[in-house]
């Protein structure tokens, strides 16, 4: 899939590929380039949702930029090499994230602060795309193998909107809003709280002593 601007000084690829077992995405890789020396050269390895077609990108797994000067060309090719030889890797690792989103619950207050932080503090999301978020939260297009007030849901509801992204700024939109959902909310780390939180109620925890000197908690 191919994308320009209106004059074609801004180019966008997506191609998706055949990899993975995973029932509800495949493998994607993204590049987005200018003709114009406006924007680095970008190209990223992520996935895309088989339901809609929704872009998936990792901003810290997966991404390359480089500006048009020196021997950019060779460094774009060995990094796409790279990329490539790697991808099961990174692709791995959106599955397993896709895992996480889909057992968190938003109630409708944390889905709209989520979207107003996006559109506000990330710039992620622009007026009208927040419009489609909205439609699509009140009335979905898509199904996404998960309940509709999971994060997952939220998730691809806004990379729904941001099919309309500029090419400039669909990866980084893209990275943006994945680091968004699994750093700033920090589910990664929701899945060993359990264990985190008895470590820290264990050393909380009043400690008594009987006569034979065996430590309770």
């Amino acid at each position: 899939m191919y994308k320009t601007n209106l004059n074609g000084e801004v180019a966008q690829g997506i191609y998706h590929l055949n990899h993975g077992t995973d029932s509800d995405m495949g493998l994607m890789f993204a590049w987005s380039n200018s003709y114009n020396k406006m924007m680095k050269f970008k190209c990223a390895v992520g996935a895309q949702v088989f339901i809609c077609m929704n872009g998936v990108v990792s901003g810290d797994l997966s991404n390359y930029a480089r500006k048009h000067t020196g021997n950019a060309l060779q460094e774009a090719t060995d990094t796409i090499k790279h990329q490539i030889s790697n991808a099961r890797t990174y692709y791995d690792q959106l599955v397993k994230d896709k895992e996480m989103l889909k057992v968190i619950t938003l109630t409708k207050s944390q889905q709209a602060a989520i979207v107003g932080q996006l559109l506000i503090e990330q710039d992620v999301l622009t007026l009208s795309q927040v419009g489609i978020v909205k439609r699509e939260i009140e009335t979905p297009t898509h199904t996404y193998n998960a309940p509709a007030d999971s994060a997952w849901t939220l998730y691809n509801h806004i990379t729904l909107a941001l099919k309309d992204s500029h090419p400039m700024s669909y990866l980084n939109d893209h990275q943006k809003l994945h680091s968004f959902f699994v750093d700033q909310y920090r589910i990664t780390k929701k899945f060993i709280q359990p264990e985190l939180l008895f470590v820290e109620e264990a050393e909380e925890a009043l400690v008594e002593s009987d006569d034979s000197g065996v430590i309770f908690l």
